[in-house]
């Protein structure tokens, strides 16, 4: 089956699905959708999430899943008032840490058209993450999973107003691709990465929370 990646950009199908919806008078009912090559790229019932505590929530059979390269995607989709309102950039899924199934998780107050905040999944959830950045020239190193996060305390000391790049990678050799991450979206190959500026003087920590793809930092 042809990924949708290689057909047309999210937003550009979100924003046609929602003027033949007008057209037609079409509503669907509201909620938050996983979208993909199993879903023919709109959202369907069979794929709605379901609101589990602070997210919302859908086991995905992998068997739905076309893997290219040992890459599948997907994305969210938030509809209300019969609309499409909000979706992510597609999200990989990499095949190596994908069981029979994997979870998807949604926060919508979190997420930005055409980025992956306020999406993650249980493939993101599963160790190692390795990050990297200018300081410690580039050299990627492995996050510490703690609290439902994975850490990097750089054990380097900045300057308030010093600004740093960084991102996040599943290996030490920046494979799959698709797995780096800048904190806006997957796919963050050369030159797309991360900007922090200290707002003070201390330690510089980098945090990396896998069910909301939120990549942060700070200084303590």
């Amino acid at each position: 089956m042809i990924s949708l990646k290689k057909i047309i950009p999210a937003l550009l199908l979100i924003t046609f699905l929602s003027g033949c919806m007008t057209l037609l008078n079409i509503k669907l009912p509201d909620g938050v959708y996983v979208i993909g090559d199993f879903s023919n790229g709109v959202p369907s019932s069979e794929y709605k999430m379901a609101l589990q505590g602070d997210f919302y929530t859908l086991e995905l059979p992998s068997s739905v899943l076309s893997f290219e390269n040992d890459i599948a995607w997907y994305q969210v989709v938030v509809v209300e008032n019969g609309k499409p309102v909000k979706t992510t950039s597609e999200i990989p899924l990499w095949k190596q840490l994908v069981g029979a199934t994997v979870t998807i998780y949604a926060t919508p107050n979190l997420m930005e058209n055409d980025t992956a905040k306020g999406v993650g999944d249980s493939e993101k959830e599963t160790p190692p993450w390795y990050c990297a950045g200018d300081f410690n020239n580039w050299t990627l190193e492995e996050m510490t999973y703690q609290d439902g996060k994975f850490v990097l305390n750089t054990g380097r000391t900045v300057s308030s107003g010093e600004t740093i790049q960084y991102k996040i990678a599943r290996n030490t050799d920046w494979t799959p691709y698709e797995e780096q991450f800048d904190g806006t979206s997957y796919e963050a190959g050369y030159g797309k990465n991360a900007t922090f500026t200290a707002d003070k003087d201390g330690t510089f920590v980098i945090e990396f929370d896998p069910k909301t793809s939120t990549l942060q930092a700070y200084v303590e």
